[in-house]
């Protein structure tokens, strides 16, 4: 009998190895047979459970690979191999808990098993534990360093997930980069390594890696959606409509590719599609909370403001913590003078990512309105562009008045500019280092804290303004004829989210330059060589060019009798130096020149010219043609 047995065992034995071998060919229903056999002669035999439990998982019916598993497991409680089958399995069944139980288990028989710290990694990420994760996967490869190692690639592609999940994009996308060295084609790390760069904004390398990535998988959607995001980031709108217009003929319901068309025509000035195209977006998925935002967002582009305001609260009624809602739903109350919530609303802007990387990380509190400051060091910090710093360094005084020592961090070309304000202590320019304050204040955060409403906004001015020793460098460039002289500025900078409806064409701007009795200067740093021999042929002054900072700027502002600008900081700093200045605003403005004023309660000196449809510079601009015509007239002053 005895001897019986052991052939019995022998000869299930050489079946299992069979299968196994089989198993290991991918010939899995040869291989399942077998299994099946074994189990039929010996229903309790452990290794043909286990291995068939493992060919159910590989064929995906977990439910089933669970079962057998299982029993292997009951049948063997300490056997590592099937502690981390069963642990996988349970990951495939989303039960992440238990799956990280059977991994910890495993590791408490074989420390330095690297299959066990990669599933425990996975299983951690499926918690949401990224940081864990993370550190477990740095264990699996440490145990596992060689590219020929089994799930090395794996380990490194899922390490690169956990990364992004922290917002560590710039690791993240070197682990996916390694994880290519050792598998160049695989779609899914070609997509995500793309999607990391294009966290970090390189777009261009971005692209690169999804273009590869549908080389191999031509109609993947969320290659093709992630590829859409990046072509809109590199102000590429038509061809983002055309990558969405492809997903759409993959799948017509994609909600979003929907979305993302509605962002591609938003970026090219085609506001009904682009409302349109939110629309269809939302019949897909009604909680999208993107595409409520994007339709908001179309509407406040098309100055229907109420409508828009109804889009972001529907966005904040399904999460009221989303920044795009918040942050969009508070400049649409700024524009329409709601300074009471808008102002609080506008502290979104914080929480996303464009401006996230940019906030203050002091070891001191931010000071939000407190009345005393009697013997405080307040530090005040510049955001956003150099306009934005103009406009509300006027609240510097404000915060002096209170009893601080202010300090004031600025962008570098600002820099000797700011030191007039009025209750400026000292003034600090990007990069250099900061003395010890007790306080600090983003500009933008002032008039929340000075509870700014429509008939409190600070403005005096002038509040900044040239030394006599700038105005003397630049005093003998300027003509002295008794003519008007006017400082122009056609375009602000092209890296500003909404340079194209805000700046103007010169050969559109051109048709001003054409007054008689005029000297028109150039306030424009930057200027391409087309715009060069424009300015050239009317005569302009072209003086832009050779200023290095804006203490530059201002002293030749100074002695201008009206600047017409763009929306851009050079109108900022002729309204804060209380000169006449004339502002062309799109259809849809900026928050700050609220809707449908001619004047501006921000700069009672200057004038806002506004379209009257979107991209339309013409009846503003053939406007401001017959006012300077009649100004022109006038008998000329004394200089």
């Amino acid at each position: 009998m005895a001897k019986q047995a052991t052939a019995r065992v022998l000869q299930l034995a050489q079946a299992v190895e069979q299968a196994l071998t089989l198993h290991r060919a991918g010939r899995l229903a040869e291989a399942d047979q077998i299994y099946r056999d074994i189990l039929a002669t010996d229903p309790h035999h452990v290794a043909a459970m286990h291995l068939s439990g493992v060919l159910k998982h590989q064929q995906g019916q977990s439910g089933e690979a669970l079962r057998l598993v299982g029993a292997a497991l009951q049948a063997q409680p300490g056997s590592a191999d099937v502690l981390t089958s069963y642990g996988a399995i349970l990951i495939a069944l989303s039960r992440y808990d238990e799956a990280l139980a059977r991994f910890d288990a495993v590791l408490a028989l074989r420390p330095d098993d690297a299959g066990a710290h990669y599933n425990r990694g996975n299983a951690l990420g499926g918690l949401g534990r990224h940081g864990e994760a993370l550190a477990s996967y740095d264990r699996a490869l440490a145990a596992a360093p060689g590219l020929t190692e089994p799930g090395f690639t794996d380990a490194l592609y899922n390490r690169g997930n956990a990364l992004a999940a922290l917002d560590r994009n710039q690791e993240a996308a070197a682990s996916f980069e390694a994880a290519l060295i050792a598998e160049p084609d695989r779609t899914d790390t070609l997509t995500n390594y793309g999607t990391a760069l294009l966290a970090l904004e390189r777009c261009d390398e971005a692209l690169a890696s999804f273009d590869k990535a549908l080389a191999r998988d031509p109609d993947n959607v969320v290659v093709l959606l992630n590829r859409g995001t990046a072509l809109i980031k590199l102000k590429r709108p038509a061809e983002a409509q055309s990558n969405y217009d492809r997903v759409l003929a993959i799948d017509p319901a994609s909600a979003a590719a929907l979305d993302g068309r509605g962002r591609a025509f938003a970026a090219l000035g085609r506001f009904a599609e682009a409302l349109d195209s939110h629309d269809q977006a939302l019949r897909v998925t009604p909680g999208f909370v993107a595409a409520h935002v994007g339709r908001g967002n179309a509407l406040h582009n098309m100055k229907r403001m109420e409508e828009a305001r109804a889009s972001y609260a529907a966005a904040l009624a399904i999460n009221p913590q989303d920044a795009d809602a918040n942050f969009n739903a508070a400049l649409n109350r700024l524009c329409l003078g709601d300074f009471r919530d808008g102002w609080k609303q506008y502290e979104y802007r914080w929480d996303r990512k464009e401006y996230r990387a940019h906030r203050p990380n002091f070891p001191r509190p931010q000071w939000r309105g407190e009345k005393d400051l009697q013997g405080k060091v307040v530090l005040l910090t510049a955001e956003q562009g150099l306009g934005d710093a103009i406009q509300f360094v006027r609240y510097a005084p404000w915060v002096a008045a209170l009893g601080a020592k202010v300090i004031l961090g600025v962008h570098r070309p600002l820099a000797a500019l700011m030191a007039s304000v009025p209750g400026v202590s000292q003034v600090i320019a990007d990069g250099e280092t900061l003395p010890p304050f007790d306080l600090y204040c983003p500009l933008l955060s002032l008039p929340l804290a000075f509870e700014t409403e429509l008939a409190t906004i600070p403005a005096n001015v002038p509040y900044i303004g040239p030394s006599p020793e700038r105005i003397a460098r630049w005093r003998d460039r300027l003509p002295p004829n008794d003519k008007l002289r006017i400082g122009i500025c056609w375009a602000g900078n092209s890296t500003h989210l909404n340079d194209r409806n805000r700046s103007v064409p010169l050969e559109r701007f051109a048709t001003l330059l054409s007054g008689a009795r005029v000297d028109f200067v150039n306030l424009q740093k930057e200027v391409g060589a087309s715009d060069t021999a424009i300015l050239s042929q009317h005569g302009v002054h072209q003086l832009g060019q050779e200023f290095v900072d804006f203490a530059d700027t201002a002293a030749v502002i100074a002695m201008l009798d009206l600047v017409i600008s763009v929306d851009t900081s050079v109108a900022h700093l002729a309204g804060a130096m209380a000169k006449a200045v004339a502002v062309l605003i799109p259809f849809s403005p900026d928050f700050r020149w609220m809707l449908d004023r001619t004047d501006s309660p921000w700069y009672p000196t200057m004038r806002l010219f506004r379209q009257s449809a979107v991209d339309d510079w013409g009846a503003p601009l053939e406007r401001l043609c017959r006012e300077l015509a009649a100004l022109a007239s006038r008998p000329p002053k004394p200089r």
